[in-house]
């Protein structure tokens, strides 16, 4: 029980949960850790209600078989950019019954600050609602317009380059007053800029670059990341280091198997192992 388990980007995918699911019953983490993109890819109003079904109905199940066979773990959880924005009333509706929501919020977990963030760079897709420009200063994102939800229903929306707010590198030092930066494990849906944890083919880093000021600033012992499904088979590593803070992104490889790391958070460096490659 002094393990934990983080993985990200399920996507909806009822196999992965199933593993997951296993994997906890069979191992009994102290916590378990889902960083992002919880719901299947939906789009339009349709999509907003189809993730609220998944929400309320399939997650709800998982979170309840999960108490069951694994008594004693704490479930994490956070949005990502593929999660649309309206339904987060759903996990809002069961934190600290069921499962606890780290979105721009931090908790402790047998003594351990855990603290975690939703916003990512501005991306090429059309679901916005997590999206965010950096810092303020110059970039030149791949798409500003898309779509963000409100309510039952979406509605267009565009990024203005001439008004670079709000920022997540604002929300990351909201975030840092929320604990001890410098002991807080973080969970931040996008991986930082220039790491073997955010790489696209052909070798292309796209991470966010205020993501990694923050962690050269704060040196926090770990910060757990998703985002770049591929990133891992790029690089070859799913592990880094940003100074002495380990980044990780176990990547969902596209396979029918789950992929995430257990580490223990006081021995972080000594105990990491990827549940798929070693």
């Amino acid at each position: 029980m002094c393990e934990w388990f983080f993985t990200s980007d399920l996507h909806g995918q009822n196999a992965l949960y199933e593993q997951l699911l296993a994997l906890a019953s069979a191992q009994r983490p102290r916590a378990v850790i889902v960083g992002g993109d919880l719901c299947p890819h939906a789009v339009g109003s349709e999509g907003v209600h189809r993730q609220r079904l998944f929400l309320q109905g399939f997650l709800v199940e998982f979170a309840r078989r999960l108490r069951e066979n694994a008594p004693g773990a704490d479930l994490l959880l956070l949005m990502g950019n593929d999660d649309w924005g309206a339904n987060t009333d759903c996990l809002e509706a069961h934190d600290g019954e069921l499962w606890r929501v780290l979105h721009e919020r931090a908790v402790d977990v047998g003594g351990v600050p855990v603290a975690g963030l939703s916003w990512v760079p501005i991306t090429p897709f059309a679901l916005k609602d997590w999206e965010r420009w950096e810092d303020g200063g110059d970039e030149s994102p791949p798409r500003l317009d898309g779509w963000v939800s409100r309510g039952d229903s979406i509605e267009a929306h565009r990024f203005d380059p001439m008004r670079r707010t709000p920022t997540i590198a604002a929300a990351l030092e909201d975030l840092a007053r929320r604990s001890p930066a410098h002991e807080t494990l973080y969970v931040l849906h996008s991986p930082p800029r220039d790491t073997a944890c955010d790489m696209i083919a052909p070798g292309t880093h796209v991470g966010s670059r205020a993501i990694r000021a923050f962690l050269e600033r704060h040196q926090p012992p770990l910060a757990l990341s998703g985002h770049i499904h591929e990133s891992p088979r790029v690089s070859s590593s799913y592990r880094d280091t940003v100074g002495r803070t380990v980044v990780i992104n176990p990547g969902q490889f596209g396979s029918a198997r789950l992929c995430g790391v257990w580490f223990d958070p006081h021995r972080v460096a000594e105990t990491l192992r990827h549940n798929v490659h070693g």
